[in-house]
């Protein structure tokens, strides 16, 4: 149980990290990007963010597994784009506007989420 908290406390902290760098690298690229909230309401998408990343995203993974195989991989771009717009869905407050800010925005998202695999 300590184990989890201790993940889901620094997983909600790597996502408040990489929306705040996403805000900032995706509105310099492309000015498509927007968090409209409190800083509460940051933390609360990068805990929904984090939970989904927990629960959602293995299912996922071992579901498309043989698009996982047959891509190389890149269809885990896909996964983790939905898992981003089901958190958005989830808590309203994050506008991203075109195709490639979703895609860049979830690949950003996913390179903070991989330092929490070396969390033990």
């Amino acid at each position: 149980m300590i184990f989890f908290l201790k993940r889901l406390f620094i997983g909600t902290v790597l996502n408040v990290i990489a929306i705040l760098a996403c805000q900032k690298i995706l509105n310099y690229l492309f000015n498509d990007f927007f968090f409209q909230g409190s800083p509460k309401d940051l933390v609360i998408l990068a805990l929904v963010l984090t939970l989904l990343n927990f629960l959602i995203k293995p299912i996922l993974k071992i579901i498309f597994l043989p698009l996982i195989w047959l891509t190389l991989g890149l269809f885990s771009i896909v996964i983790n784009l939905v898992i981003l717009k089901g958190a958005t869905v989830l808590i309203p407050g994050l506008a991203i506007n075109s195709i490639i800010t979703w895609v860049s925005a979830s690949i950003i998202i996913s390179f903070f989420n991989s330092f929490l695999n070396h969390v033990k």
